[in-house]
């Protein structure tokens, strides 16, 4: 299927140093996961890194990716398996038992919003843009942005803008949004910025924020990521390697958080243990991988990202 697009004009963030993190042995077969497929940008250079034989496997909720990166794929000359799914990649283990996959050597993810989504109207992930609240990765899923601002209670918008947006003034959003939608449902991205603009006197920054939190309430992005981080450490197999890019603190903290217990051993005090826990990775990065200085020049929305790498011991 043909689809018109801008996906010419994207730029993937940290490609070289993802693409070097997936380590492909010549001596076994490999399955590699991407488990934000997008639109196989990272995808399309490590395919080309694989062997015939090894399986390549590409995780995304939203339809219209995935028929944009199928095409970007049948253009490779590969004999590696090359097996895209329609899920979120809180779903991993489910969706890769199906394939009869319980073990894998290599993972990653490039967290947040593709630049496509941004520059959807449509689909209002960018504020710059006017179109309706939705918000939603997988459009089958029945939760929109607009309704979380149009019904929800009070507390919970406070909760959202608080812990998801780390915005300062979210007790008094929360509350205005709630007087607002009495006269006006929300329903459009103007609709929300003419609100902060009259009602807040809000700063870019603020807007920033409101988006982000609304966004991630949507999709329960931080939940779903720590639901999949666990099941990916117990897939690797050992030697296989897990990349992470992020692009807020929220997602960073859960990714740092989820490697530090990893790297630990059993720290139970009883004298028979009771956890049972051993570490199971190591980092192969203790500091965070930025972008260079000169990919944060030509690509601004690199500026955000960091990037935290581990190995299965």
């Amino acid at each position: 299927m043909n689809v018109k697009t801008d996906a010419n004009i994207h730029t993937s963030v940290l490609l070289e140093e993802l693409v070097s993190a997936v380590t492909i042995h010549h001596s076994a077969k490999n399955i590699i996961v991407d488990c934000t497929l997008g639109l196989a940008w990272h995808a399309s250079q490590v395919i080309q890194k694989m062997n015939p034989g090894d399986i390549f496997i590409g995780f995304d909720a939203d339809e219209r990716n995935l028929m944009l990166a199928q095409e970007r794929l049948e253009a490779l000359k590969t004999k590696t398996k090359i097996v895209l799914i329609h899920s979120n990649f809180e779903h991993l283990r489910e969706e890769l038992a199906k394939h009869d996959i319980h073990s894998i050597t290599g993972i990653y993810y490039d967290l947040g919003v593709s630049s496509m989504h941004f520059d959807q109207a449509e689909r209002w992930f960018s504020l710059r843009l006017d179109g309706p609240l939705d918000m939603r990765f997988n459009t089958r899923s029945w939760k929109t942005a607009a309704d979380v601002l149009n019904y929800s209670e009070e507390k919970d918008l406070f909760q959202i803008f608080k812990e998801y947006g780390e915005e300062p003034h979210c007790r008094k959003i929360a509350a205005r949004v709630i007087t607002a939608r009495k006269q006006k449902k929300f329903q459009t991205t103007t609709d929300l910025n003419d609100f902060l603009d009259s009602e807040i006197n809000s700063h870019i920054k603020t807007k920033t924020r409101v988006f982000q939190a609304l966004r991630i309430e949507v999709n329960w992005e931080l939940d779903t990521l720590k639901w999949s981080l666990s099941q990916a450490i117990e897939l690797l197999g050992s030697g296989g390697n897990i990349f992470v890019i992020s692009f807020h603190s929220l997602e960073d903290r859960i990714t740092k958080q989820t490697f530090k217990r990893e790297t630990r051993d059993c720290i139970c005090s009883d004298i028979i243990c009771q956890c049972w826990h051993k570490k199971s990775l190591k980092l192969i990065n203790k500091k965070p991988i930025l972008p260079w200085a000169e990919e944060q020049k030509t690509n601004s929305r690199s500026r955000s990202a960091k990037a935290r790498h581990a190995q299965k011991i």
